[in-house]
């Protein structure tokens, strides 16, 4: 985490400019109706179908990457980076000296980085990868949930932004690098150059400063790894999701409130164990997907505040799979199965309905509680001040 004199002495420099202000960048893609495969989506990140998986060899030395904004009003040719087949490539990120010895302000400061590769089988970055490091928030959802992205460009003109299209990672959704997550990680560089461009304020980062501290582990101990974390900051946005025994983690980015949970028994349901009193939790299915969170409009559910959860797009490179049950009993599994464009089902006292949480159900629990209810509860606070998409989006 940077030390606070930095977001403080940048947040001075730019307070003080009759510029400053705060950016969101929003950006909506259009929703299609059909989210394009695995294979599809690999194609739009590398230009070819297949990853090279060929041992990792030694890589051979480049020019210095800079970047010295990350506005994409702002961009220009020299900004242009190539990461194609790295693994850690080095960028050197160039903002204005803040030293009070400097009043014109002249001086550059220089702070490197490595970009870590995840998301991809081969810990590389794809072939073709070069383009444009830039800064968004996603579309209906707070500054806190910022995030550094990559956009592929045929060629360095800027005036070419637009019609780029974002990194991709293996299960098609784009690589990222969220704020909360570079408040604490090493990236110094990146933050100067985030309040440089007014892209972020000195109270923004000491909130994810902050919420960083909180998320170091998870409920039981464990790192959390951002890569199988699925971040959610508005209804309808696309995150990957894995029905299984282990579904990773959750986290709902609110206006100054980060909250985590392991959705460990979303869809699954308890059944009896042959030969033995007492039962089990039961996972009908295993892979994975796209999906979203949804506020309920079924007829059961209204007048109340009901979250559902709806698949978008299942995975071919870990496809969905049914798991034999514990006894000799029956389920009906065609009506579970999870369905592209339909809401995930489970059972519910021996019915099969949508898979469903009333966020306002755990109002008592302790503050220190998090269940589902309360973190999708930030969705709804999220809708009232910034909207809601119709569509879903990713």
């Amino acid at each position: 985490m940077p030390p606070p004199t930095i977001a403080v002495s940048f947040g001075n420099a730019l307070l003080s400019s009759p510029r400053w202000c705060l950016r969101h960048i929003r950006h909506t893609p259009q929703w299609s109706g059909k989210w394009p495969t695995v294979s599809q989506a690999r194609q739009l990140t590398t230009g070819s179908p297949q990853l090279e998986v060929d041992s990792p060899q030694p890589e051979s030395p480049r020019p210095p990457r800079k970047v010295r904004t990350l506005d994409p009003t702002k961009l220009t040719p020299s900004d242009y980076v190539d990461f194609s087949a790295r693994i850690h490539p080095s960028v050197i990120f160039v903002t204005q000296s803040s030293d009070p010895d400097d009043p014109s302000n002249t001086l550059l400061e220089r702070t490197g980085a490595d970009v870590t590769p995840t998301g991809f089988r081969d810990r590389r970055f794809p072939p073709n990868t070069a383009g444009f490091l830039y800064y968004h928030i996603p579309p209906y959802s707070p500054p806190l949930a910022g995030e550094l992205r990559f956009r592929i460009t045929p060629s360095p003109d800027p005036a070419n932004f637009s019609e780029g299209s974002d990194l991709l990672m293996e299960h098609g959704v784009r690589w990222t690098r969220p704020l909360i997550y570079m408040a604490d990680k090493g990236y110094t560089g990146v933050l100067r150059l985030l309040l440089q461009d007014g892209l972020v304020t000195p109270q923004l980062l000491n909130i994810a400063a902050s919420a960083a501290d909180t998320l170091t582990t998870t409920d039981y101990g464990r790192k959390i790894d951002f890569r199988r974390t699925a971040l959610v900051s508005s209804f309808r946005r696309g995150f990957h999701f894995r029905v299984g025994p282990y579904n990773g983690l959750c986290m709902a980015i609110g206006t100054d409130t980060i909250l985590k949970k392991c959705p460990k028994h979303v869809a699954s349901f308890r059944v009896p164990v042959d030969d033995i009193r007492g039962s089990v939790q039961y996972f009908p299915f295993r892979g994975s997907m796209i999906c979203c969170f949804e506020p309920s409009t079924l007829p059961e559910h209204a007048g109340r505040r009901v979250v559902v959860l709806r698949v978008l797009r299942l995975l071919d490179s870990d496809p969905i799979r049914p798991v034999p049950p514990p006894n000799k009993h029956e389920y009906p599994l065609s009506k579970l199965r999870p369905r592209e464009g339909q809401l995930l089902m489970t059972m519910r006292q021996g019915k099969v309905q949508p898979w469903s949480v009333d966020v306002d159900r755990d109002t008592g629990r302790p503050a220190t509680h998090v269940g589902m209810g309360r973190m999708l509860r930030i969705l709804y606070e999220n809708q009232e001040l910034y909207g809601s998409p119709p569509e879903p989006f990713f």
